[in-house]
């Protein structure tokens, strides 16, 4: 981002999650981020404040509650994740990274795109995801944030990259006798990407796999699970997801749903959610949602 840059709101959220009612709140709290406006009425935000948020974002995603962290000054976080060794040096990023970065860039959305293809020749679909995908998610932010890319560059690498996952889960065939996963993102969350990396894993795994898409009202949820006559029903949460709606949400599908039918939840949203509500399992990285869908098929208790 270039020196005294601004930004505006949808970016920000785009880059840290962070909402507009969220930001708001903070302000009348804590007194961050400042309000600052463009000729035509717009939020807009400093690079010193997308910065700042940027380090925030890292403290909660670590546990960290907004009222130790937000209230602070930038010294003071910073100092914070230097101790707990949260940010991380542009050096540790893999040749990988920084060769599909490289070629956003360039404008090269071919050449990515071929790259891409290549690294997934050499992977199983779970080490693509885990080794590949993910960490190149974290340099492009962090290129974002340094200034090398801009902002539509990180949107171009996402909209790619769903593109491609997509493409890879149709292209797997269900096992037989294996369960039936519907994946969606619940009321309000649109953020789809991480929803897209475990389908694809699973579906390479022999899940048979619907996704009925973004921000799905909970009975339209019910009725899908139900017509699909789904086993498990997979929703993600992003970091940007209001952490006091995670919890009502999971407990108001569960009711909703059979006891029959098993939920899954799952993504970054979920970092500090203390306890699921009962009936729900909490899904923490990739490896044990494949270990579950072993449990699943060894106990051969699907409808």
């Amino acid at each position: 981002m270039p020196q005294n840059a601004f930004v505006l709101q949808s970016e920000i959220e785009l880059r840290t999650g962070f909402g507009v009612e969220q930001l708001r709140k903070w302000r009348q709290r804590f007194g961050f981020p400042p309000a600052q406006y463009d000729a035509g009425g717009r939020a807009i935000y400093s690079r010193d404040t997308v910065d700042r948020l940027l380090v925030i974002k890292r403290l909660l995603e670590a546990g960290f509650r907004p009222g130790q962290v937000v209230a602070q000054t930038s010294a003071e976080n910073l100092r914070l994740t230097a101790d707990l060794n949260l940010l991380k040096p542009e050096v540790e990023r893999s040749e990988s990274t920084n060769a599909l970065i490289s070629l956003l860039s360039q404008h090269d959305s071919e050449a990515f795109k071929a790259l891409l293809v290549k690294q997934r020749a050499k992977l199983s679909m779970l080490d693509f995801v885990q080794h590949t995908i993910a960490p190149l998610m974290i340099g492009i932010g962090d290129a974002w944030a340094s200034g090398e890319i801009d902002v539509y560059h990180e949107h171009l690498c996402s909209s790619m990259i769903e593109r491609y996952l997509i493409a890879e889960t149709l292209k797997s065939k269900p096992q037989l006798a294996f369960p039936v996963f519907l994946f969606a993102l619940p009321p309000g969350e649109r953020h789809e990407l991480g929803l897209l990396m475990v389908e694809t894993v699973m579906a390479e795994a022999g899940a048979y796999i619907v996704n009925v898409g973004t921000d799905i009202p909970m009975n339209s949820l019910r009725l899908a699970a139900t017509d699909c006559k789904a086993d498990v029903v997979v929703l993600t949460f992003s970091f940007s997801y209001p952490l006091r709606d995670v919890v009502p949400t999971l407990a108001h599908l569960r009711r909703l749903l059979p006891q029959s039918m098993l939920i899954w939840a799952g993504g970054a949203g979920l970092v500090n959610v203390k306890r699921a509500p009962k009936g729900v399992r909490i899904i923490h990285n990739f490896d044990e949602a494949i270990a579950g869908l072993g449990e699943l098929v060894k106990a051969g208790q699907l409808q």
